[in-house]
């Protein structure tokens, strides 16, 4: 028991720190994980969750997906689910992973890998949801995402919902390679149609591997990756995934020098070398290097009586890692002539099921070259990067999270026809989002119709006219504003941030049907983001604005800066090498903004809650009081976040005392320039 006292120490203070998302970070993209908990956190509300990872289900700011779940008081972590190599990823390739209770959380560890591969009933009867994070390495034969479809497969029997949070695939999506598997040769390293090489994450894994097994599925998807990004250009620090790969180079080794189960043929030092007893080193290197294979030298290293090859990779964007073991594999063969396991009616070789296929074996049998090996697989290898399309996530363009990826309840899907080994069948698919522009969730209900649109009117020379307005929701506090509103008969423009949009798309829809108008004010928020530099700022305005149209089908018009036109916070974190005091980041995004022809709406009246969180209704009122005097249009600033209760307990007093001193109301319309600078 003593031995457990620090880890029950620790446990109980993670549990005492208050849930938060990530916080601000370096790093080039933000993971499904950091997404989760900043943007989409309603999906894990009120749930037992049941966690599918290990040592590599760490987010951006190198804090595991099991203490944010622990420190999160809106969620229940019931259970978790470690897949081969164990909860800490140090057990050895094909041991089995025992199940326990664990020590320090006091519930079960089941371990997935070994003789139970597949949640059984029993170990998915406390949860409601199947949450994973894992990190894959980008080969089909690494059984990460056997054991992801494996669960989601369970998931579907037993009723369960599975969200995954996407990682990167640390090769990149860019080069697709290798033998493709065939039904026969189906397996635990080999779950579905997939090259040896897929080019694809565990998200867009889980959206193929979907079609066939129609789970309830949500992917919370990266925000920030493109395509093309290998793992060294994210900015995560890598955790080694299993013992065996400890670092990037033995990723990028994987399918180099792993592909000769069951032959002479082996790698060494974290696959950083292949090759085999006897085999000579300076000849193998000869035809390597002869063959120009793209990103790669291949060195001659003896060790011991074996000799073989190390690899220097010296392009990491050109290197093709299951081409590269296919010539290597081809290439021994013909130096060395070895016997190629066979499969059998009764059992399937090891080399098959790593090759999907029986057909490579056969090939190296008959002495073919490298390159009429590749050769024989490309018919398959373009069907599959056809039927891979569908489920693509992410495109040239850094992505950014509009709203998860969801299939709810799709149709029963259709299996696969039993195909003959060389010609894999096509199963049906349901219709998923398009790559690169991925926010698609199903059962979406129509958007609402303004109850009254609204008619922009040129002021009488009489007459004054006040514009109210809320900045930063929505949140819980906006329905109270609007309850007022709608109990004083007045309209309003509210500027909306749009990480605030998911689960609050409701209120949005209100907003428009009951008359106000809708306005961006970025998506973060994050001064430190928007104010780097004018495509930092407009990229996030972009996101937000493209939020409020998705869940209101009304594209904003108008728009509000973070701090205001005339804040003097973006000096602070304008990017020095771009910017400095007399050419400033603001100047370039109001030349920009006006190029764009964006109307950007200031204030001239505030009720001060922007100050802070601890003030009080009769404060707001004497603040407006104080600064309405005569004016013909005052645009008055306030805030319908979260913490602002007080600013609607102000708000019945404020319409009584603007009505008292002659103003009407309207809403902000991008036509009444006249109103765009006013602070």
């Amino acid at each position: 028991m003593n031995k457990f006292l620090p880890f029950l120490i620790l446990a109980l203070i993670l549990t005492l720190i208050p849930p938060v998302g990530s916080s601000a970070n370096t790093t080039a993209i933000q993971l499904g994980s950091d997404v989760l908990f900043n943007q989409f956190h309603h999906l894990i509300e009120g749930k037992k969750v049941g966690l599918i990872t290990n040592q590599t289900g760490l987010n951006s700011q190198m804090v595991s997906t099991i203490d944010m779940l622990r420190r999160d008081r809106s969620v229940h972590l019931t259970a978790l689910y470690a897949p081969e190599h164990g909860l800490d990823g140090k057990t050895v390739a094909g041991k089995q992973v025992t199940s326990f209770v664990h020590p320090v959380y006091a519930i079960p560890v089941y371990g997935l890998s070994g003789s139970t591969r597949k949640p059984t009933p029993e170990m998915l009867k406390d949860i409601d949801i199947f949450l994973v994070d894992l990190q894959d390495i980008g080969s089909r034969t690494y059984t990460y995402i056997s054991t992801l479809q494996y669960a989601m497969t369970a998931a579907k029997e037993q009723g369960k919902e599975v969200i995954v949070l996407d990682r990167p695939n640390p090769l990149g999506g860019a080069i697709v390679e290798g033998p493709v598997v065939e039904l026969p040769y189906r397996s635990f390293f080999g779950v579905d149609t997939l090259p040896l090489a897929h080019g694809m994450t565990i998200g867009e894994l889980a959206l193929f591997f979907n079609r066939t097994i129609g789970v309830d599925l949500t992917v919370v998807p990266m925000q920030g990756y493109t395509r093309n990004m290998i793992y060294q250009q994210t900015g995560l620090a890598w955790i080694p995934s299993s013992p065996h790969i400890p670092s990037l180079t033995s990723v990028f080794g994987y399918m180099a020098t792993g592909l000769g189960e069951g032959t002479p043929i082996r790698q060494g030092d974290h696959f950083t070398w292949i090759g085999a007893e006897g085999l000579d080193s300076h000849k193998y290197a000869d035809l390597l290097n002869g063959s120009l294979l793209p990103g790669v030298i291949f060195i001659p290293e003896n060790k011991g009586t074996a000799g073989g090859v190390r690899l220097q990779i010296n392009d990491l964007h050109q290197f093709n890692p299951a081409k590269t073991g296919i010539y290597a594999l081809a290439y021994a063969k013909q130096l060395q002539p070895f016997p190629v396991p066979k499969s059998t009616s009764k059992q399937i070789a090891m080399f098959d099921k790593v090759m999907g296929t029986n057909k490579i074996g056969l090939l190296l049998e008959q002495g073919k070259s490298p390159q009429e090996i590749v050769s024989s697989y490309q018919a398959d290898l373009k069907k599959f990067v056809e039927l891979r399309q569908k489920y693509l996530i992410y495109g040239d363009e850094p992505f950014i999270p509009m709203q998860p990826i969801q299939q709810k309840h799709p149709e029963q899907p259709k299996q696969p026809v039993q195909p003959k080994p060389s010609k894999p069948g096509k199963p049906e698919t349901p219709t998923p989002p398009k790559p690169g522009n991925n926010n698609g969730t199903t059962n979406q209900t129509k958007n609402p119709e303004p109850a009254t649109k609204p008619i922009p009117q040129t002021p009488k020379s009489s007459e004054k006219i006040a514009y109210l307005t809320f900045d930063d929701g929505p949140s819980s506090v906006t329905p109270r504003v609007l309850d007022t509103l709608k109990a004083h008969q007045v309209k309003a423009t509210f500027f909306i941030v749009g990480r605030e949009v998911a689960g609050h798309e409701a209120i949005l829809k209100r907003i428009v049907a009951e008359g106000h108008a809708l306005g961006g004010h970025s998506y973060s928020h994050n001064y430190q983001l928007v104010y780097k530099n004018m495509e930092s700022f407009f990229a996030d305005l972009e996101k937000g604005s493209q939020m409020i149209e998705k869940a209101t089908g009304v594209k904003p018009a108008v728009f509000r800066y973070p701090g205001g036109s005339t804040n003097t916070v973006s000096l602070k974190y304008q990017d020095p090498k771009r910017y400095n005091k007399q050419h400033t980041v603001m100047q370039a995004i109001k030349a920009e903004a006006k190029q764009r022809g964006y109307t950007f709406i200031d204030w001239n009246v505030t009720n001060g809650d922007a100050r802070s969180n601890k003030y009080t209704a009769a404060q707001t009122l004497a603040n407006i009081k104080q600064q309405v005097k005569s004016q013909k249009e005052i645009v008055v600033l306030m805030h319908d976040s979260s913490t602002k209760s007080p600013t609607v307990e102000a708000l019945p007093e404020i319409i009584s005392y603007l009505k008292e001193k002659g103003y009407r109301f309207e809403v902000i319309q991008a036509d009444r320039p006249t109103v765009s600078n006013v602070k």
